[in-house]
């Protein structure tokens, strides 16, 4: 499914205060210890897929509930479990939602971290702090008046593990990054619900502006992602424009644009937004996964799992199959 209309019909956003829900029986790994085996993490309707190397599906960490779909891994800083959103069925007391989970990559420890508290509140893309103590997460919960659905309330929470101290940091915002020093977040900015910017803020909340300081402009743009060292970012968008410097818009006329893409495109920034580089064609909208290392970026679409090398541009073709049409991904070693 193209994920410009995952994004716009998965995550649905309105309670703020967190309520302890009944826990669903706890399922056992479906296989012991794959993940401890495993390169890569996938996270799509199929379940938590471990990869090995090569790319290729070695088993599942975790059997998840039935009917239920994870997304948005993200790797605890001892590098011994994740955490992910889950959306599944129906609870009898809160209604249609998604939650947090963690899960250790041996597929124990399976248990809820963050749960929804009502109907069509969602939560997703957990990402850690470099301490592992504190998690950001983008929450969303629908907007009912009189009845009638009438938009979406989007925030940037912030959630202390040590104390349970939860707070909200930011509006109108979704898919958090951390920068590696710990001082920043990167987020994909909404308006009425829809992507429209990258913003950044500082690790607290403050200080919100956007990201970039030049003219470029997307259709569509989703999922940064902080290098895991230096300060650069990766993010995947569709629709880049350019506007025509002044002296070359015709006379009564508006400006005009330099170029306009519609396939989408991974491109790669410095983390000041000062410029912009087009790194790879990826045809429908991805989810980039930096390796450890920062010298390569992975990601999966169109039926195939691809890694791209920043240093020489080769892209390299890993796996194919059924698996590989959408999902997020996660690089382990």
């Amino acid at each position: 499914m193209n994920k410009r209309l995952r994004y716009a019909s998965a995550i649905v956003l309105a309670a703020a205060a967190l309520v302890v829900c009944t826990s669903p029986p706890v399922p056992p790994p479906a296989s012991q210890g794959v993940g401890l085996q495993a390169s890569f993490v996938l996270a799509n309707p199929a379940g938590l897929l471990a990869l090995d190397k090569g790319g290729h599906a070695i088993g599942r960490i975790i059997d998840l509930p039935a009917q239920s779909a994870p997304a948005t891994p993200v790797l605890h800083p001892s590098g011994k479990s994740i955490v992910f959103a889950l959306t599944g069925q129906p609870d009898r007391t809160t209604g249609f939602g998604s939650d947090l989970y963690i899960v250790n990559l041996d597929g124990t420890g399976y248990k809820p971290v963050v749960q929804h508290e009502g109907d069509n509140v969602f939560y997703a893309s957990p990402r850690f702090d470099k301490t592992g103590n504190v998690l950001y997460f983008h929450r969303r919960a629908a907007i009912i008046k009189a009845g009638a659905y009438v938009g979406n309330e989007d925030s940037l929470e912030r959630l202390d593990l040590r104390t349970g101290e939860r707070k909200r940091l930011l509006t109108d915002g979704a898919d958090p990054s951390i920068s590696p020093a710990g001082d920043r977040i990167i987020y994909t900015h909404l308006s009425q619900g829809y992507p429209d910017a990258l913003w950044t803020a500082d690790i607290d909340g403050s200080n919100a502006r956007p990201f970039f300081k030049t003219k470029d402009t997307w259709w569509y743009l989703q999922t940064p992602r902080f290098g895991p060292s230096g300060c650069e970012i990766v993010f995947s968008a569709a629709g880049h424009a350019v506007a025509v410097a002044p002296p070359l818009i015709r006379s009564g006329g508006k400006a005009g644009f330099a170029h306009l893409t519609i396939p989408s495109f991974l491109y790669l920034a410095p983390c000041d937004g000062t410029s912009v580089k087009e790194i790879v064609q990826t045809m429908d909208d991805v989810v980039p996964a930096w390796s450890p290392d920062g010298s390569q970026v992975a990601y999966v679409g169109t039926g195939a799992f691809f890694v791209f090398t920043l240093a020489n541009g080769n892209l390299r073709t890993l796996a194919q199959g059924q698996d590989f049409f959408f999902g997020d991904l996660l690089w382990l070693k």
